[in-house]
């Protein structure tokens, strides 16, 4: 994890870190091989069993381990990264370092979205210790992933080889397997850690996880091992007995046997999504869907609602103007199916499962839910739109001394606002006209000199359209009142 993350203290508070796995295996590639080389092949380890049940993955021997060791460890690398970050109403970089781990022959490297989200400047250290630039290709708050390139010129040039790991699957864990995590923690050369699979579907419910306010974690569960994660080890692979990348590392507790990585399964379609989006001058996303509802586990609450076991999804919330809301969905109805796709949340390992399935729905098709209401069952139609985080774009004004930040659906939801027009003020800067004329952060800035800014990309339009003004008029909204305000702008 990023030694700098507010969530990685070295204390008792939970650390935020992702493991990833990989569809090649290890390869040492020179640069003119490093895109048409092919996995190359890994002789079959013998496996043992548990319980006396069969076959089920290799043991912890020592040959094992040091195997492993051998192919997975110069395919991690140390990622030295500066993040933009807004504070005091300037833009400013925030330095880290984590882990991450090469997965294909074009230099890709999987990492946590903690790690390299936002990055603008990244430097990546291979085990032969060269050092060349990276970029960020694209990353998915959502997940807490984020995919980094080497600089595939500056590979050639200094005409190193490197390897890369193989991305294998995570559905087939099992509770007492034997993991090993692999990172640089605190910045220092590759270490692994020996544990075993704790549990394969671990949530984190009633709790909602953040990363400096950006949502995460809403669309899977987590592997929990015992296998200790250091700050530092965070995007840096969860490995099997097999030398396969099975997920993440991205969370430990401190002092306790608790740490937690993402399913490679979960980070794969992520991967993929990213890739197939990016472009030179934009980074790669993944685009979900949002129907504006939330549920709780009908855990002992079957006999009240009058329905049999395991059946349904308690609708706990609904966002107020969402596609649930005008399609007429209420807290309190039991959603019984999605498309006739029978849904069930019983329990909270549950929730994430029926949100990822929302998630993958369409945004151009009707979706048709079934619901229970009372004693009434009910066939409801709606038609997704796209997910949003409540943090928008962030940028900085810096003549005027303030940062803004777009104003998304979900947080006007949040903010009980009208709608989701204008910009947020984040941040003021001491001494500058923002803060001499009380602008503050939670004002929504709707006009600039009575021309309206409907979102950040207009307001930053109009900044730059008055980069001479001596005096500028800001109309904002604060709370339910509206009020203008006078920048008065030194030169």
């Amino acid at each position: 994890m990023l030694s700098t993350m507010k969530t990685a203290p070295l204390r008792s508070v939970v650390a935020l870190s992702v493991l990833l796995t990989s569809s090649t295996l290890l390869h040492a590639q020179t640069p003119s091989e490093a895109t048409t080389a092919a996995p190359a092949s890994v002789e079959a380890t013998p496996e043992t069993s548990i319980l006396g049940g069969g076959e089920l993955f290799p043991d912890a021997s020592p040959a094992n381990v040091l195997s492993v060791t051998q192919k997975v460890f110069p395919a991690v690398v140390r990622l030295d990264v500066a993040q933009e970050s807004f504070r005091d109403g300037k833009r400013t970089l925030v330095r880290g370092i984590g882990s991450g781990v090469i997965f294909d022959g074009q230099g890709h490297i999987l990492t946590n979205y903690h790690v390299a989200g936002r990055a603008v400047e990244i430097f990546v250290t291979l085990a032969n210790k060269e050092r060349v630039r990276g970029r960020l290709v694209g990353d998915d708050h959502w997940t807490d992933l984020a995919v980094v390139q080497m600089d595939m010129d500056e590979v050639q040039k200094k005409n190193f080889q490197f390897v890369y790991a193989e991305l294998g699957t995570s559905h087939q864990l099992v509770p007492g397997q034997d993991v090993i995590a692999i990172g640089t923690p605190f910045g220092l050369a590759r270490t692994l850690t020996l544990g075993v699979v704790s549990n394969t579907e671990r949530t984190f419910y009633p709790d909602r996880q953040d990363i400096e306010g950006y949502e995460t974690g809403d669309f899977s569960n987590w592997i929990q091992m015992d296998t200790p994660i250091a700050p530092g080890n965070s995007g840096g692979p969860l490995v099997d007995l097999s030398g396969r990348v099975v997920g993440v590392n991205t969370r430990g507790i401190q002092g306790q046997s608790l740490n937690f990585a993402v399913p490679i399964d979960t980070a794969l379609p992520v991967v993929q999504q990213i890739l197939a989006s990016a472009e030179p001058d934009r980074l790669g996303r993944v685009t979900r869907a949002y129907i504006g509802i939330d549920f709780r586990p009908l855990q002992d609450l079957e006999s009240f609602y009058a329905i049999e076991l395991n059946t349904g999804a308690l609708i706990s919330t609904v966002d107020r103007g969402s596609p649930a809301f005008k399609a007429g969905l209420r807290p309190q109805d039991i959603l019984l199916a999605i498309n006739d796709q029978p849904v069930n949340v019983r329990f909270p390992e549950e929730i994430s499962p029926v949100k990822h399935l929302i998630a993958a729905l369409p945004l151009d098709q009707d979706v048709k839910l079934t619901v229970r209401r009372a004693a009434d069952k009910l066939d409801l139609t709606l038609r997704p739109v796209k997910l949003e985080s409540r943090q928008g774009e962030e940028r900085e004004l810096a003549r005027w001394g303030l940062s803004v930040r777009d104003v998304t659906l979900p947080l006007s939801i949040e903010r009980r606002l009208d709608d989701d027009l204008g910009a947020i003020v984040t941040s003021v800067q001491t001494g500058f006209p923002a803060q001499q004329a009380d602008l503050q952060p939670g004002d929504v800035i709707r006009k600039i000199n009575n021309q309206p800014v409907n979102d950040l990309d207009a307001l930053m339009d109009v900044y730059a359209s008055l980069a001479d003004a001596d005096q500028v008029l800001v109309e904002s909204q604060r709370g339910r009142g509206v009020r203008s305000t006078l920048l008065k702008i030194k030169k």
